[in-house]
């Protein structure tokens, strides 16, 4: 399961920021292609899958030019995040030719309370593997094949063994930003920023 304090710190960031999605301010605040419209999710816990299909109010830039950002769903019953991100400028995929390419992929993430973040969640644990599929057509983010039972992978920072679970009680959809902290030493820790709900779910099995 979520580290109760992180998941909940989450949660709580989902819950602000839903209240307040209807404010005119910060309607007219957000890019159109970081606000989720709908978020259409089906799982098969026959097959232990998940596919997406979220829908934004704008185009959803795949050049790079938006900087590091993406979306994600989150579960209550299983111990990571679904991610599908682009960041050119750090390669931490599989899916990446290059460190500057801003090719959408996905991974699972653990987030935690990292001390460079602040208030934020920090990226704890994430997989160099890409689990599924997304493809990026207009407004819309179609994430598909996404195993949500025991996933075995690698770590995309240290390379040691990680293993990861979805989960399949599917709690939110939020877009988010990627705020990477460097020190003298490197990348210190990479911080989840702007977590906004999508302003509509819908969930089928």
């Amino acid at each position: 399961m979520f580290n109760k304090g992180t998941y909940a710190l989450v949660l709580a960031a989902v819950g602000i920021v839903a209240s307040m999605i209807s404010a005119p301010l910060l309607a007219s605040a957000v890019s159109d292609y970081f606000t989720i419209k709908k978020a259409k999710v089906f799982v098969d816990p026959d097959r232990d899958r998940l596919r997406a299909n979220l829908i934004t109010h704008g185009l959803i830039p795949t050049d790079g030019s938006e900087g590091a950002f993406g979306y994600g769903i989150l579960t209550s019953d299983g111990d990571a995040i679904l991610v599908t991100t682009t960041h050119p400028g750090v390669l931490d995929s599989e899916d990446q030719s290059y460190i500057l390419d801003p090719v959408w992929h996905n991974h699972f993430v653990r987030l935690d309370s990292v001390a460079a973040c602040g208030a934020d969640p920090g990226v704890v644990d994430i997989t160099w593997q890409s689990p599924g599929k997304v493809v990026i057509e207009d407004n819309r983010a179609k994430i598909s094949r996404v195993p949500t039972g025991e996933f075995d992978g690698t770590h995309s920072i240290t390379g040691s063994p990680l293993e990861l679970e979805l989960g399949e009680d599917v709690a939110a959809a939020v877009s988010f930003r990627l705020s990477p902290v460097f020190g003298a030493g490197g990348l210190e820790a990479v911080c989840v920023t702007d977590i906004t709900p999508a302003e509509a779910l819908q969930v089928t099995s």
